[in-house]
């Protein structure tokens, strides 16, 4: 039970408005999904907040940070047609407007190697995907900073 706690305090009390946690069914149905493990600290987030908007401390109020949900990542990565236009990459939120959070998942076989990028809705190509962090934990560490 300790481990749980600690997960509470390292992700939930973060947001200003985090979801229900992830149901261990959800996430693997989003592993099954992917074809391949999430990564570590990802698939903590999942199970604390299963989605969480606004980081705690955000200076910028262009640095909105939207996490989808489980479930909402493959039907919402599915939708804007990232396998037609960049195949690999997997959306797992938003700014809230017109840039989305991707992993690269083409990046490495080992999911805690996928680099989070932020990239438009309208402009799926590798030119226009700018690079967040070398991985998820990475862009934690870094206070989910969008780069602009």
């Amino acid at each position: 039970m300790v481990g749980a706690l600690s997960i509470m305090i390292e992700y939930r009390d973060k947001f200003e408005y985090p979801e229900n946690p992830a149901s261990v069914g959800e996430i693997q149905l989003l592993e099954e999904w992917l074809g391949t493990k999430l990564p570590k600290e990802y698939k903590k987030f999942l199970l604390e907040t299963n989605g969480a908007d606004t980081p705690i401390g955000v200076q910028e109020p262009d640095d909105s940070v939207v996490l989808w949900s489980a479930k909402e990542i493959s039907e919402l990565t599915d939708a804007y047609c990232y396998e037609q236009y960049l195949p690999g990459l997997v959306a797992i939120g938003s700014d809230g407007g017109g840039e989305s959070i991707v992993f690269d998942t083409t990046h490495s076989k080992c999911s805690e190697d996928w680099p989070v990028y932020r990239v438009p809705f309208a402009d799926l190509t590798k030119e226009s995907m700018v690079l967040l962090a070398e991985n998820f934990k990475e862009w934690v560490s870094n206070g989910y900073t969008l780069k602009f």
